[in-house]
């Protein structure tokens, strides 16, 4: 028998970790008195040698069934092993919680169960045989429901989302089935719209196989689901049972409104009438389109009948979402000093990028115009930082990975990297304001574009525009006096332009150590510009004017270098810079 060099204790032959102390065992080796006398008995003729008294061994041990009784009633264990909670709690709970009392039956890290009555580690593989507390479901075994169904399921698909059990044991007439804890949190809602597509998709696809299997899936909590690396996986299903055929078509139906429902709790998407302002109300329309809220009023009206065209539909949307359609960006960029200001405080930066590769081919773009404030030394040192501080964080912690074959656009991620990317700008010129004793600053607008997807990123008055079939719109929203004046209807569009307070801005980079970024987004199509501007062009040439100029110019270098012109023949009383990306 090994003996274990750091307790001394003897183990069991097989045995590869100390049952005592959980030490890795090395292999036993034959000792010197054991190969003396192993070498006489093979050259003596004495049939009767012996070999060397080693010890009194101990009486052999019990039964582990018998053992397991010994200390405490058999009526408060489960199989002689588990702790059940009392009759008035098990009766109202669908999940129980348990406690191994003999965790060297089965290890639970392993499997193994050749472990030895009273064993602290299992022998195996070294994991502590400690009392265990498990989630567990506890069913008549003539009548399984919940997690006892999940050991029936063959399908491999199937396993894998539902979840993963520890060990099932019977006794009485009964099953007990011990849940496995992966150690991940449940999932908390809200989700944004794709990764609540993906857990849609992946949900559907279980209850297709159920269905195939007769079984239902019943209602699902957001708390019984958790994240993993390859999507999602349920943490219990209190509610799996079989399908009769008398019920079949009702417990089918049931299943999708249940479904349903649970997408609406992930998303927390309201089912109550709700007040939008006209921009809100054409960005709700345009946004759910085609989207979760189709799907969910599909569902209720029975347009998808089968958990099978659910998941189609849920797939084909997801693609949409994830798989931007690769579209060429024809850049043109300006920038002048104007005919008033000595000095340009305004800085433009644009960065494109392509990859293809065997069938695979798309498009990245970074583009941003800042405007600076503070003076000479100060104006364009900013804006300048603020330019390089986004771009920096924007090519290290998205572009970077969103090139690798396997990355996959997520619409809520590329919004949020693009509020970090002007944060760290906003930290960078506080930070040099500081050091250099002045009152630096900048308004910012900016565009991270990946394939028909553009995100816009705006601080400031410097402006964001889409033209699109010779109409011109305005993406962002200014951080102005006047514009909200105009918001509260005391002042029309018109009368901003020569508005006394024009100039007074309510948010800009610089300012304060925290700042809030608005953030858009915008699905182009082939022939769109993407037009970002400082207010030196957009308060010279109003809106008509540029729209006119686009529509007579395609190239988007010449159209830059004649909006910039218009707006030194208007005058030119401030800096300019403008940059269009045209799609193709």
């Amino acid at each position: 028998m090994p003996i274990c060099t750091l307790c001394g204790e003897e183990n069991r032959a097989t045995a590869r970790f100390c049952y005592n102390c959980a030490a890795p065992l090395m292999p036993v080796r034959p000792s010197v008195d054991d190969q003396e006398w192993l070498a006489a008995s093979l050259t003596e003729d004495d049939a009767g040698a012996h070999a060397p008294f080693i010890g009194k061994t101990g009486p052999l041990s019990g039964c582990p069934d018998e053992e397991s009784t010994m200390d405490q009633p058999a009526t408060s264990l489960f199989a002689g092993r588990f702790t059940l909670p009392s009759a008035a709690e098990e009766e109202h709970a669908e999940t129980l919680t348990v406690v191994d009392t003999q965790p060297w039956r089965h290890c639970w890290a392993c499997g193994s169960r050749a472990n030895e009555t009273g064993d602290t580690f299992c022998n195996d593989c070294g994991a502590a045989l400690t009392e265990r507390e498990y989630q567990a479901s506890l069913c008549p075994s003539a009548a399984p429901v919940g997690a006892a169904l999940v050991a029936t399921i063959a399908d491999e698909r199937a396993r894998a989302l539902l979840p993963e059990l520890a060990e099932q044991v019977v006794a009485d007439g009964q099953t007990l089935t011990l849940l496995r804890d992966s150690g991940r949190p449940p999932i908390t809602p809200p989700l944004d719209e794709t990764t609540a597509l993906m857990v849609g998709a992946a949900l559907a696809e279980l209850v297709t196989l159920l269905h195939q299997n007769d079984l239902a899936l019943g209602s699902v909590t957001p708390s019984e689901l958790e994240a993993v690396p390859s999507g999602m996986r349920l943490r219990a299903v209190p509610n799996l049972r079989r399908i009769s055929a008398d019920e079949r078509e009702a417990t089918l139906q049931s299943d999708l409104t249940a479904f349903a429902e649970l997408l609406e709790q992930l998303t927390e998407t309201p089912r109550t009438t709700q007040r939008f302002t006209e921009g809100e109300a054409v960005q709700a329309i345009s946004a759910s389109d085609d989207g979760l809220l189709v799907v969910l009023r599909q569902i209720r009206t029975a347009e998808l009948a089968t958990a099978a065209a659910i998941g189609e539909r849920l797939r084909t949307i997801l693609a949409d979402r994830t798989q931007p359609t690769s579209l060429r960006q024809l850049v043109g960029a300006h920038t002048d000093t104007g005919l008033v200001r000595d000095h340009n405080e305004d800085s433009f930066l644009t960065i494109r990028l392509g990859l293809g590769n065997s069938s695979y081919l798309q498009h990245w773009g970074v583009y941003i115009v800042s405007d600076g404030m503070g003076g000479h030394a100060a104006g364009e040192v900013a804006s300048g930082l603020a330019a390089r501080a986004t771009a920096e964080l924007l090519m290290q912690e998205y572009l970077i990975q969103a090139m690798q074959p396997a990355a996959e656009f997520n619409q809520a991620a590329a919004q949020a990297i693009v509020r970090k990317a002007m944060l760290r700008a906003n930290e960078a010129i506080v930070t040099e304001s500081r050091n250099q004793g002045n009152d630096m600053g900048a308004t910012m607008t900016m565009a991270l574009v990946v394939g028909d997807r553009a995100l816009v990123g705006n601080v400031g008055d410097s402006r964001a525009y889409l033209y699109r079939d010779g109409k011109l719109r305005r993406v962002s929203k200014d951080h102005s006096l006047v514009q909200r004046l105009v918001d509260l209807g005391q002042i029309s569009d018109e009368d901003a332009y020569s508005h006394p307070q024009r100039n007074a801005i309510l948010r800009s980079l610089g300012d304060r150590a925290e700042v809030e970024v608005d953030v858009f987004y915008e699905r182009v199509v082939p022939g769109d510009m993407l037009m970002l501007c400082s207010d030196g062009q957009w308060e010279m040439t109003h809106d008509p004017e540029m729209e006119r100029i686009l529509a007579r110019h395609e190239d988007p270098q010449v159209a830059c270098e004649q909006l910039v012109a218009a707006a030194n023949q208007a005058g030119g009383v401030d800096n300019i810079a403008t940059i269009l990306i045209k799609f193709a």
